[in-house]
């Protein structure tokens, strides 16, 4: 409001659709910080879910390797797994979650 005040003094031949044409082009510096937040906690998330995406890989080559008479062996590696495709299945939904938090949010120049 302050601002808009300001720009009527300042220049009085600016209509009041212009002024709020400059309100909209000015952004909070608290939105840009939540989103900013957003942002890097959707990041990191995209990172951990890339890691487990290589676990899943070496897990494969190592289950391939893996002779007929390592039984225990080949077991922990089915556990491992299946453990890592559940974390990998969660780790989708809380991206998922998050990008729609962004949009919710109205971070505006953000490409999901």
């Amino acid at each position: 409001m302050k601002i808009f005040i300001i720009l009527l003094a300042l220049f009085p031949v600016f209509s009041h659709s212009q002024v709020e044409g400059v309100r909209d082009i000015i952004k909070d510096p608290s939105v840009s910080k939540r989103c900013k937040s957003l942002i890097l906690e959707r990041d990191e998330k995209i990172r951990t879910q890339q890691k487990i995406n290589s676990l899943i890989l070496r897990n494969k080559k190592l289950l391939k390797r893996a002779h007929s008479n390592q039984v225990t062996a080949t077991k922990r590696l089915e556990i491992t797994r299946t453990s890592l495709e559940n974390n990998l299945r969660l780790t989708k939904y809380r991206i998922k979650a998050m990008e729609e938090n962004i949009v919710r949010k109205g971070c505006p120049g953000i490409s999901i």
